[in-house]
């Protein structure tokens, strides 16, 4: 009997250290759960902060960018606006007799009107966040969407103004060839070689010239167009200095 009592009082000992083993173990488990996550939180703040100062860079970087590109914009637009302004002028003067045409400098306003400029802006850091995924950085969606819309505003000049340069190379530049003293033209071009042209010139048969009407016309409203995207592209390019200004 002794025996059996002892052996039921070394089976509850048993069974007591076994549930005081089980429930060491499952705080130890507990405690490395614990540790894990306070070391993936404190590496998600570590990381948070990195982006953070990754994406203040960069921001950095395109409002400065940016700054630059508005100015070669500004410039743009205004020897686009004075060929625009040009090609007014030739266009209010046909059908005008040798009197009148008398008063105005042709060849500098033949010149002046070739003159629309194209805009080709630096995008080195926007290439880069692009390329490399960076995007998120930004931590904008006003600015990503801006960003996406400068870009396909720019493509749309860039395809037009490739429109409107081909016609000026296949079209009106054949035309004046023809009818005008390119010599004289690059006095305005500040050439080595520009100069009054030894030759007879008359403009005033092209101002009676329906096709010259057409191209000068024709030049008004590619020039008019590009005017028009240069100030989509203006307005989102202001939009993203002000949403990069780190002020």
């Amino acid at each position: 009997m002794i025996r059996f009592f002892s052996k039921m009082r070394y089976k509850l000992a048993a069974e007591n250290r076994a549930a005081k083993y089980l429930r060491y173990a499952v705080g130890e488990i507990f405690l490395v759960v614990i540790g894990i996550l306070i070391a993936l939180q404190v590496n998600n703040w570590n990381q948070d902060r990195l982006n953070q100062k990754a994406g203040k860079l960069i921001k950095q970087n395109i409002h400065e960018e940016f700054i630059k590109n508005q100015d070669m914009l500004k410039a743009s637009q205004n020897l686009s606006n004075e060929a625009l302004a040009s090609g007014i002028t030739l266009m209010s003067l046909i059908g005008a007799e040798n009197q009148k045409l008398a008063t105005y400098n042709l060849d500098s306003l033949f010149n002046s009107s070739l003159m629309a400029e194209a805009y080709l802006p630096t995008s080195h850091s926007l290439q880069d966040i692009m390329q490399s995924g960076r995007m998120n950085l930004l931590n904008s969606v006003e600015l990503k969407n801006t960003i996406l819309s400068w870009n396909a505003a720019l493509d749309l000049f860039k395809e037009y103004k490739e429109v409107q340069t081909n016609w000026q190379n296949n079209q009106y530049l054949p035309y004046m060839l023809s009818v005008i003293s390119f010599k004289q033209m690059d006095i305005y071009n500040k050439k080595k070689w520009s100069g009054k042209s030894k030759l007879p010139t008359d403009y005033s048969p092209i101002f009676h010239d329906i096709k010259f009407e057409n191209m000068v016309d024709n030049n008004l409203y590619l020039i008019d167009y590009l005017l028009q995207q240069l100030e989509n592209i203006e307005n989102y390019q202001s939009k993203i200095i002000e949403l990069t200004n780190p002020n």
